[in-house]
């Protein structure tokens, strides 16, 4: 694990594990709820849904206060980090409802991505509100450019998501594609943008 200090506070990063399964869906609940308003508004509803979709072996967590306060997760072995749980989704939003938005989320989340040599695709990277604009998004990506021998890195973000998109361009991701998505007015956003980041390991602490 690595032990990062902001504002007098030690935060630690380590990988995930079963444990950390219930605060990871709040993290993704809450740190993207513009993302879900279409669907639900009520995060630990949302949370509940998300919980059982995580990959966690692809996944580190972010430790501050005693409590994982965001994380970071790669696709590796071609493994996307995140499936949806169809059954969890129509539990919570209606038979109907749940099954098209989960198969409409599912053909972005579990696609594969095609990735240069050397490439790696960063997931999702998700920080809990109360935890957001203090350099937790930023120390993730550096702790994985720090211990992974990639030579490029690889993201997309939807296109309303713009604290994530600043945050991004600020570690010098560049946007090289945009993709629509499926039935933008369920799912609250009309298209992915897919950023690149090259390594330069002499920028690199």
């Amino acid at each position: 694990s690595y032990t990062y200090k902001f504002e007098e506070v030690f935060m630690e990063i380590r990988k995930a594990t079963e444990l950390d399964r219930n605060d990871i869906a709040f993290i993704y609940a809450d740190a993207f709820s513009d993302d879900w308003k279409q669907l639900s508004t009520d995060t630990e509803k949302m949370a509940r849904a998300l919980r059982n979709g995580h990959i966690l072996n692809n996944y580190f967590v972010a430790v501050c206060d005693e409590r994982v306060v965001a994380f970071i997760a790669l696709m590796t072995d071609e493994v996307r980090a995140f499936h949806i749980p169809i059954k969890d989704f129509q539990k919570e939003f209606g038979f109907f409802k749940g099954y098209m938005v989960g198969m409409a989320m599912k053909n972005d989340m579990e696609k594969g991505i095609p990735l240069d040599k050397g490439m790696a695709y960063i997931d999702i990277v998700g920080v809990c509100k109360e935890y957001q604009h203090k350099g937790i998004a930023s120390s993730l990506i550096d702790y994985v450019f720090n211990n992974y021998e990639y030579s490029s890195y690889l993201l997309s973000v939807t296109n309303i998501n713009n604290k994530a998109i600043a945050c991004y361009r600020k570690k010098d991701f560049k946007e090289v594609r945009r993709e629509k998505v499926k039935y933008p007015k369920q799912r609250g956003f009309s298209e992915y943008l897919y950023m690149v980041y090259h390594v330069n390991k002499s920028n690199l602490k």
